[in-house]
């Protein structure tokens, strides 16, 4: 019985071209929640009124 080949995942593997991007998966996690506490940042603003509500 011949195994079918799936649409989605195949065989074949890409090598990364000469000079292309690449960031391991931590430094992505890293890269993100940097992110996150920036916007958050620029989002909350303190307002003496609400008494940090």
């Amino acid at each position: 019985m011949e195994a079918k080949q799936s649409s989605i995942v195949t065989n074949e593997v890409y090598t990364l071209k000469e000079g292309q991007f690449y960031m391991p998966t931590w430094g992505v996690i890293v890269t993100l929640i940097i992110a996150l506490v920036v916007l958050k940042s620029f989002i909350y603003i303190k307002d003496d009124k609400r008494h940090g509500k």
